[in-house]
């Protein structure tokens, strides 16, 4: 399901998982030095329970993985290979321990209790310019640790987006992530995957996360998908297959009218206006080259807001002076008049 490549289940699915997460109340196994106490969701792969390490008391999440046999193992495999490079990241939800011989196969992080920024937004909607940028700004920091690393997420979401006890972002969910030398495609998540990703043989490329940045950006700031419209859900829906499914997502892309919804947020500035218009770029040679490039744009925006005070009262400054100099001049020459040497 390209929708929602994370979360790869039917509704009924989902009403089943939702009803399994009120009566479970047994782990598929336990785990030395771990206690279970909640069973936490269910995905496509397995499901989550949140526990407790025996030895420090800190709170862990455990996703146990039920189908080791399907087709996606090692796909499941390789996300922890990511998490494993990024160890000791702050900017990414750390892997703990890793149960790959136990039956079922498991691995532990550390849990994070405050959601993801998908449920953030869908509780208090849109966000104001003060209180996302600094937000999406770490999110950009941890995107460029992880390509400095070698590592490309390739399904950047808010859902993918989990927020610590500061409130402040992590990144999550590896599981369609790629080394930069890996030539296999890596399918995101309609409206947040840019257009030339959408394609069975592309090469994974760090472009892709920019892309995806500039559509995350976009939604902290209207609650709206970029090119998101009836008429392209609408084409999608009826789509045969994957590959028809994706020759539309990009035909939709490439036809739209530029997002325009981020251009009318109260408060927002021309320097934001074009992070967000340079992401979301179609042609990936108009997009910045970069993550490191974004965050750069963004420190240069900050360096131009501290300045433009100083320049504000280097421009009025002398209208301020000069009346006042004009205004004694007077006064002594009325004095010089009035009293004639």
């Amino acid at each position: 399901m390209v929708s929602d490549h994370t979360q790869q289940q039917s509704p009924d699915e989902q009403r089943r998982a939702k009803q399994l997460s009120l009566t479970r109340n047994q782990p598929p196994a336990q785990i030395p030095g771990y206690t279970l106490q909640q069973f936490l969701g269910q995905g496509a792969y397995g499901e989550v329970w949140v526990g407790t390490d025996l030895k420090t008391g800190r709170q862990v999440a455990v996703k146990f993985f039920n189908h080791r046999r399907s087709v996606d193992w090692q796909l499941l495999s390789r996300e922890v290979e990511k998490l494993r490079f990024l160890s000791a990241n702050r900017y990414v939800v750390q892997l703990l321990d890793v149960g790959w011989e136990a039956d079922p196969p498991y691995y532990v992080m550390e849990y994070i209790e405050n959601g993801s920024l998908e449920d953030h937004l869908r509780l208090h909607g849109a966000m104001n310019v003060g209180d996302a940028v600094p937000m999406f700004e770490d999110i950009v920091a941890g995107v460029v640790h992880a390509h400095a690393k070698g590592v490309l997420h390739c399904d950047l979401k808010p859902a993918n987006i989990l927020l610590d006890e500061d409130g402040r972002p992590r990144l999550a969910d590896f599981g369609q992530a790629r080394l930069s030398n890996e030539q296999r495609p890596a399918l995101g998540t309609l409206f947040f995957m840019a257009p030339e990703q959408a394609d069975l043989e592309a090469v994974p490329d760090a472009q892709w996360d920019v892309y995806a940045l500039g559509a995350m950006l976009y939604f902290m700031l209207t609650n709206e998908l970029p090119y998101r419209s009836g008429d392209a859900v609408r084409d999608l829906d009826s789509a045969r297959d994957l590959v028809e499914r994706l020759a539309v997502y990009r035909k939709s892309i490439e036809l739209s009218q530029s997002p325009v919804a981020h251009r009318r947020v109260t408060g927002i500035d021309r320097s934001l206006i074009d992070i967000v218009d340079r992401c979301l770029s179609r042609d990936p040679e108009h997009r910045f080259s970069s993550a490191q490039s974004i965050l750069d744009a963004l420190h240069s925006r900050q360096q131009q807001k501290a300045a433009l005070p100083l320049k504000v009262l280097g421009f009025i400054g002398p209208y301020c002076y000069w009346p006042s100099l004009h205004f004694l001049l007077l006064e002594d020459l009325t004095s010089r008049l009035r009293n004639p040497r």
